[in-house]
């Protein structure tokens, strides 16, 4: 089942569905098995069991967790820092192609321009929608003619063609390289290790046998809530390009508005 449509959704009702969720079970669930708990674990030193066996699911779920949470920041950064380098390239490679002689160095200008302008307005909306489209390599491949068209005559055409030739090859690796994170995310069997383990969580926490029903009910909301926060945290930051907590194409803008402006 494809569940991509949720960053359609406005982030905080993202984040608000998916406490929404866990609070639900957690509350549907007590209400349900506590008649059964009380029936068949009656003694209340059996809580101190429970607490243990509590204490170290928690540790175990917490510690695979952390992991896929730091996992999933360290992608999201390395998407982040892919794009920043893209930018980069690009500005480097528009005063590169400045030293041209006429008519390749407008030509090469205007190409890169272009290509900065498609990536933002065009390329951009459709990663936030999962969609790789191949506008931005089009137009690379013409730059590429271009600069394969040129025959650099003296010494000094000579080495700046190279150096060219050699940060357009870097910007082709940075551009291959956001295109792959576009759809990238972590396993399915992943989502299924956290939301169980998430569950399962949940559950034990409804075997504690407390005389108080509505203290037991806050402590259980609060519990899934915290759950719930952090299985929102992991999901917003998969995916690194989709959703309303996504990549933004800033770098570029920055390239386009202050390198590229003349």
């Amino acid at each position: 089942m494809d569940f991509y449509w949720v960053y359609d959704l406005p982030n905080w009702l993202f984040g608000l569905l998916t406490i929404a969720a866990f609070v639900a079970f957690s509350i549907i669930g007590l209400r349900i098995s506590r008649r059964l708990v009380v029936r068949f674990f009656s003694q209340h030193s059996n809580n101190d069991v429970v607490s243990a066996y509590l204490a170290a699911v928690g540790v175990f779920y917490g510690i695979t967790l952390g992991l896929i949470s730091v996992g999933t920041y360290t992608n999201y950064s390395d998407a982040d820092n892919t794009v920043s380098q893209e930018a980069a390239s690009a500005g480097a490679l528009f005063r590169d192609v400045s030293a041209y002689p006429e008519p390749t160095r407008s030509a090469l200008r205007n190409q890169l321009k272009e290509y900065i302008r498609i990536v933002v307005d065009d390329v951009w909306p459709k990663q936030r929608e999962g969609i790789v489209i191949n506008y931005d390599i089009q137009q690379l491949n013409r730059i590429n003619t271009t600069l394969l068209e040129f025959n650099p005559n003296t010494e000094r055409d000579k080495i700046i063609h190279a150096e060219t030739l050699d940060q357009f090859n870097n910007l082709l690796i940075l551009n291959d390289m956001r295109l792959q994170s576009v759809q990238s995310g972590l396993p399915a069997i992943m989502y299924h290790v956290i939301i169980i383990g998430a569950l399962l969580n949940i559950m034990v926490s409804w075997l504690f046998i407390c005389e108080n029903f509505r203290l037991h009910s806050v402590l259980n909301i609060l519990m899934a809530a915290l759950l719930g926060l952090l299985v929102y945290l992991i999901a917003a930051m998969d995916n690194p390009f989709r959703g309303a907590y996504s990549i933004q194409p800033d770098a570029l803008e920055f390239v386009r508005d202050h390198i590229m402006n003349d």
